[in-house]
């Protein structure tokens, strides 16, 4: 793959884990690179659970515990420092790095904006008011597969969701409580969309989260932010984030309003990207951007990390 083409790492949010998945990372911890073993080591620390091996584990229950914001936060934050590590050389320089939702928080720490500690606690502290928000406003995210925003929209109003994440031209995300997503999923046929439930513990990027987002605003001002890093691409609208402020700005209410995935990769293609490294369990990622990507003038490249292992 040409490495001169200006590049973007893209880092995955929540739903993207599932259950036992941590073994397409490595077979075990000790095949981890050193920076993949400090990162997990330390997510566990600051977590006080063992990330690695609840994210070994295919019981059900432990796949519930792993969704929790205060867990899982900080295990894709691991995750994706672990990859990067293990593939670094072969991915070469980054002209822009980004994350899916809270895949922001690996994106902060991959661009050099904050350190690897300070990612793992600000997800984790974040995590812990988030945690409070899905047992006290109960909920869920629906994609919406073959439906577009305008199509999502009037399912959204028809159910009582709100819309989450425009992901994909075909692909919209809802959320709501169990309620209005169970109204959602019957009357979605109606309007031309295939309903898929989402592994997530609660209705983010929507006003389910308004209370945790208040509390989280005291994290996001005393984040310790570097004056130089590698610029990121943020979900509000699709702006590029150059300074500490703007990521303050991009990290305010960022789980009380929509994931606007499709003016992120707008903003890359215009920007001159066309080499797209995708992070993380799944291919989800790659895959929301290989829809993108059909019919545009210029062909782009998209490539799992993954795949550039040894």
């Amino acid at each position: 793959m040409n490495q001169n083409l200006s590049t973007v790492l893209i880092c995955p949010g929540q739903g993207a884990q599932r259950a036992g998945g941590v073994t397409d990372l490595a077979e075990s911890f000790d095949q981890l690179p050193a920076a993949g073993q400090q990162a997990f080591r330390l997510a566990s620390e600051i977590a006080d659970c063992d990330l690695w091996r609840l994210g070994l584990s295919a019981e059900q229950a432990d796949e519930a515990r792993l969704r929790r914001p205060s867990l899982l936060q900080p295990f894709l934050v691991a995750w994706a420092v672990a990859e990067h590590a293990a593939v670094a050389p072969g991915v070469g320089p980054l002209s822009y790095v980004t994350g899916h939702s809270s895949g922001i928080n690996s994106a902060m720490a991959l661009s050099g904006a904050i350190s690897l500690e300070s990612a793992l606690r600000f997800a984790w502290q974040c995590g812990k008011t988030m945690d409070q928000d899905c047992l006290e406003r109960p909920g869920g995210l629906l994609a919406l597969v073959g439906a577009g925003r305008a199509t999502a929209e009037a399912i959204a109003d028809q159910s009582g969701a709100s819309l989450a994440n425009h992901n994909a031209p075909d692909q919209t995300v809802i959320g709501g409580t169990h309620q209005s997503l169970a109204r959602a999923i019957r009357v979605a046929p109606e309007h031309g969309g295939q309903p898929v439930e989402l592994r997530v513990a609660g209705a983010f990027h929507t006003s389910s989260f308004e209370q945790s987002d208040a509390l989280n605003r005291r994290f996001i001002d005393t984040l310790e932010i570097a004056e130089d890093f590698t610029p990121i691409v943020g979900n509000h609208m699709g702006q590029t984030i150059e300074s500490p402020e703007q990521l303050r700005d991009e990290l305010r209410s960022q789980y009380v309003r929509p994931v606007e995935w499709q003016s992120v990769l707008r903003t890359l293609y215009a920007a001159g990207v066309r080499r797209f490294l995708t992070l993380g369990p799944g291919n989800v990622m790659a895959g929301l951007v290989r829809r993108y990507g059909k019919g545009l003038p210029d062909r782009i490249q998209i490539q799992r990390t993954s795949q550039l292992r040894s």
